[in-house]
């Protein structure tokens, strides 16, 4: 990767490889993936407005068999971004990214991981007052923060005080103070990725044993643990609707596909394929997600999407604008 004139440019797959049967010259596929220009959505509880991080993208460059071979993006513009849910007024409000955020559950405050600690940073609902950013972890690696529905506590996962660097989930008050590791369990694995529902239990990833994780739910005091799957597919990045009646996740089994379980049937569907991450809207109608297969960028692959909760409705929120060489 390069960065010219502001701009970041994947270039490791410009090799040249043998002619071909019509004696043409021609690149390589990609040795490296493109980077998703959009990332990491999160619907902001009055549901009307998304935040995101966001690097645009400037021009795809394809070779001869009409394949992307490398991306130039727009880091000048990189940061953390909103847009109205209906898709307008999308506007830079940072000029940084915001790693995992998540709202405070009246919206005026943020919290995020960046260079791997947690801070939070008051919102007025239109800007961010960057003078009051309160950091709250110091030490080890620390990353998806949750807030209580009380707006008392965050929970998150952190490698802080583990002997060989797991990760565990760890709560603190919103000031940072009573740290507590509530999921330890170095014999079996890891436990990552809290999501704090609104009737105050904790919905996780727990690894059990080598292997895969599989999704739980625990108190909030880290007890009365019960497992939700139990599948050998690689869970991530769980969720919960705002009424506790589904929980998300995206697989890693099936083309990154984002499922959803009905919490009193137990019954599973898949929503949609292809998601990077997503964010549930606050009442529980919609999903906010970031469609990106990895290997392509186009107008619509590569940018925000919407989905109903019950996988209908699904459509573009963005749109990618870029040069084709």
């Amino acid at each position: 990767m390069k960065r010219l004139n502001g701009c970041l440019i994947f270039l490791i797959a410009l090799t040249v490889i043998s002619c071909g049967r019509d004696g043409e010259d021609d690149l390589t596929l990609p040795d490296i993936e493109p980077m998703s220009p959009y990332d990491e959505p999160v619907w902001h509880p009055s549901g009307e407005i998304i935040g995101f991080n966001h690097t645009p993208i400037k021009e795809i460059y394809y070779n001869s068999k009409n394949r992307q071979v490398h991306w130039v993006y727009d880091s000048d513009s990189t940061g953390f971004w909103l847009i109205n849910a209906d898709g307008t007024n999308m506007r830079r409000v940072l000029p940084y990214y915001l790693k995992t955020p998540a709202w405070s559950p009246d919206g005026s405050r943020i919290a995020f991981s960046n260079g791997a600690q947690i801070s939070i940073m008051p919102f007025d609902g239109e800007k961010f007052d960057t003078t009051a950013i309160r950091l709250l972890t110091h030490e080890g690696k620390n990353f998806f923060p949750s807030w209580s529905p009380d707006a008392q506590w965050i929970a998150y996962d952190s490698n802080a005080d583990s002997p060989i660097g797991q990760y565990f989930i760890w709560k603190m008050r919103i000031d940072g103070t009573s740290k507590k590791c509530i999921a330890y369990t170095p014999d079996l694995g890891e436990t990552r990725m809290p999501y704090w529902k609104s009737n105050f239990s904790i919905v996780h990833q727990r690894y059990i044993e080598i292997g895969t994780p599989e999704i739980f739910e625990m108190d909030l005091t880290g007890k009365n643990k019960t497992r939700i799957t139990n599948n050998n597919i690689h869970e991530t990045l769980l969720q919960s609707s705002a009424n506790n009646k589904y929980i998300t996740y995206i697989s890693s089994s099936d083309k990154w596909s984002l499922n959803r379980i009905d919490v009193s049937t137990n019954e599973l569907i898949n929503l949609t394929n292809w998601c990077k991450n997503y964010s549930w809207a606050h009442n529980g109608e919609k999903i906010v997600y970031v469609n990106f297969n990895s290997t392509h960028i186009d107008k619509t692959i590569g940018n925000l999407w919407t989905i109903d909760a019950d996988g209908s409705n699904k459509k573009p929120l963005t749109y990618n604008s870029f040069k084709t060489l």
